[in-house]
């Protein structure tokens, strides 16, 4: 018994210290699952009821997603040096103009296609540089942008080895308002929602 009895209590802390790391690394694990999956991240529009426009065109420059941290929060403006497996993943990066009246009636467009680690996220962020009205007699107006980006709030999660498409509503006729008390200013005040994911 005595040859046995310490050498059980000698398992003891080492048994306790993996208990407890594995209590430790379980929020890492639920928010990030292993492997990269492909995400998909596509525009649409609903009717824009505007009399004598023909187009609405939107330049963006980014398309960003934010994983979901333990909290379930996510990393807005996470450290230069934050959890990798958390760092905000960049599908999009260069500009390119999108005409948000082609995209009634259920058309969508691509806005990025990419591999990403696979894991929970929380939050997409369109940046947009530029945006202006095309009328039906040819003559264009720009349209103030009032915030260079606009942060979408969805959940969804990318699985390792499989694609998730998400889509965005940009609601043109909600987005485009008119300043009164800015000599009728036309503006642009990002109206975005998520549309679905599958």
């Amino acid at each position: 018994m005595r040859a046995v009895f310490p050498l059980t209590l000698g398992l003891i802390p080492g048994l306790l210290f993996l208990f407890l790391e594995g209590c430790s690394g379980g929020s890492a694990s639920a928010r990030v699952h292993g492997g990269i999956g492909t995400v998909n991240v596509s525009l649409t529009d609903v009717p824009l009821d505007l009399g004598g426009v023909q187009s609405v065109n939107v330049t963006l420059t980014g398309v960003i997603l934010y994983p979901e941290d333990g909290d379930g929060s996510s990393l807005l403006n996470a450290p230069s040096d934050a959890d990798s497996d958390l760092t905000p993943v960049v599908i999009m990066s260069h500009p390119a103009t999108f005409d948000l009246l082609t995209l009634t009636g259920g058309a969508t467009v691509l806005l990025g296609t990419d591999e990403v680690p696979a894991g929970r996220y929380s939050r997409i962020r369109l940046e947009i540089s530029d945006a202006g009205l095309v009328y039906l007699d040819g003559t264009t107006a720009a349209l103030k942008i009032e915030s260079g980006k606009v942060d979408v709030p969805i959940h969804f999660d990318i699985v390792r080895d499989h694609t998730t498409n998400v889509v965005l509503d940009f609601d043109a006729a909600a987005s485009v308002q008119v300043n009164k008390t800015a000599g009728s200013e036309l503006i642009l005040r990002p109206v975005v929602t998520p549309k679905r994911v599958d």
